[in-house]
């Protein structure tokens, strides 16, 4: 009989979890992000119309734009769409579309960096979820309400979860 109730439990455990997304989107990250505040490496913080930004995880993509001015008064934005997959302790990006304006070099540039990396470890501790974000610099901290983006020595960026 216990054979028959643990038998069960796990067919209607299966049975729930696609029920439940999870086959859709990992655990943890899936939403839609607004960037809060950008705190700089002197400590500054700056906000919107400063600093805007808007990122979503969704059925395996990620779309990403983020947007500021530089201390040169020069208009600074990234725009990411990629396709990610998380499993097995690891983040894992391949970018279809990239934009940069002003970012490593002056103008408009779609050539993405070469990552020589596209994948990079998960780590889940005290309900959040950690990863570098692959080919880029900054460390993504996930946690129920938000994220954190931190690029050392430059940057903090605050993301509140939205959806």
């Amino acid at each position: 009989m216990r054979a028959f109730l643990r038998a069960t439990g796990a067919v209607l455990m299966i049975a729930l979890v696609p029920a439940l997304g999870y086959a859709a989107d990992p655990p943890g990250i899936a939403g839609t992000y607004k960037l809060m505040k950008r705190t700089l490496a002197d400590g500054t913080t700056i906000a919107s119309p400063a600093v805007v930004g808007l990122m979503t995880f969704s059925g395996g993509f990620r779309n990403f734009n983020v947007a500021w001015k530089a201390p040169d008064g020069k208009q600074v934005s990234l725009s990411v769409i990629a396709e990610y997959t998380m499993s097995n302790g690891k983040f894992c990006e391949n970018v279809i579309y990239w934009a940069a304006n002003n970012l490593a070099s002056a103008g408009l540039s779609y050539d993405a960096p070469a990552s020589t990396k596209p994948c990079s470890a998960v780590t889940t501790k005290e309900g959040r979820t950690t990863f570098q974000m692959p080919g880029e610099q900054p460390v993504a901290a996930f946690a129920s309400d938000g994220m954190t983006a931190t690029a050392a020595g430059q940057f903090v960026d605050y993301w509140k979860k939205l959806d």
